[in-house]
Order: C-alpha cells, then structure tokens, then sequence
C-alpha cells in the first residue's frame, strides 16, 4: 500500500493533447535538477519520452550495469526488483495500442499507478501529472497519496520552500500558468 500517485485516463482521451503534456514532461526534465534516468533505474540510461510514450525513474546507484552486460557484470538484484537507491517504480504512461490492449479499463478509464516512495523523482512524477491535467482536463483524474498543500507543496508560503515543491517547479517552468489549483480528485490516505 505504500505512497504513490495514479491517474484514471479516459478512454476516449485526446492523443494530440496527451502529445502535447509529454512535450511538457520533456521540458520538465530538461530544466529541472530532478536526476530522472530510464524505467529501469540504471544510473547512465536515459528516461524515454515519445508521442505516445514516457517513462523515467529515479537513479539506483547501487546498480551501475549497462543494458548489454551479461548476469555476471549485472547481477538480477540489481535490476528492476530490487530498488534500494533513488528510485522506486517507474513512471510510466504507455498509450501505444498494443500497449494500451493490456491495460485493464475501470469503468471508461484506464489505470496507470506509480509507487515513489517520496524518494526524490516523485516530485517530477508531480510535476508530470499536472502537465497530464493541465492538458488533458477533464480527460483525467488523478489521485495521491500526498495532499496537496504539503507533499505538493501548494501551502508552502516562503518562497525556498515553494521553489523546491512540484507545484513551485512546475510555476517557474511555466510561469504563464503559475497559481497552478488544485488538481487532486482525491489525496491523502486510501484510494
């Protein structure tokens, strides 16, 4: 049960739309400090961010292996099942059909969860669920772990504090949109 983040994304959503909030994504990482590397947590990977596609995770530095490298140079427990570093469970939003065929709907949406641990890429996998609601809209429903005014960060008033939450990162990236409101359809506690 631990904390995480997950969206409901409507079958029927707008794929130019969701092109345009992984755009958004691209230039989060690109201008933030967050450290983001592939889904796989490896150290020197590169998080994917495509049309239809994104995924990035937190580093596990304990893992140092290439994709290449055999068992022996990487080891099993240094991949996805064992994170004991700075990552946790990918952020990952695949929307290909094939993709998208293996996805379980509830109702009319469609169910993508991540578990961050609070470890310090949650604050970017934050950050990409308000671009998925600012672009998105009604298309999308997200629901947290956090609450907003904290583990958003949306009550800090001293502007350190602010600058460093998802909701202040997300503002000074894209200032045209700062006072981003509260985009949480359910925080805290149980889902």
């Amino acid at each position: 049960m631990g904390y995480g983040h997950r969206i409901y994304l409507d079958k029927d959503f707008d794929r130019g739309a969701l092109a345009d909030a992984f755009k958004d994504i691209r230039t989060l990482i690109q201008r933030t400090e967050i450290k983001v590397v592939g889904p796989e947590g490896r150290p020197n990977s590169l998080p994917i961010v495509e049309d239809d596609r994104i995924e990035f995770n937190g580093a596990n530095y304990n893992c140092v292996c290439d994709k290449g490298d055999s068992e022996e140079l990487c080891p099993p427990e240094c991949l996805i099942d064992n994170r004991r570093d700075r990552s946790y469970v990918a952020f990952s939003v695949d929307v290909r059909p094939e993709d998208l065929a293996l996805h379980r709907l509830y109702g009319n949406n469609y169910s993508f969860d991540w578990k961050t641990n609070r470890l310090p890429y949650d604050r970017m996998v934050m950050m990409a669920m308000i671009a998925l609601k600012h672009h998105l809209g009604d298309s999308v429903i997200i629901n947290s772990k956090g609450r907003w005014k904290i583990e958003w960060g949306a009550g800090f008033a001293v502007p350190e504090y602010l600058a460093k939450s998802a909701v202040g990162t997300y503002g000074y990236v894209f200032p045209e949109r700062a006072q981003v409101q509260n985009i949480l359809d359910r925080e805290g506690g149980g889902w």
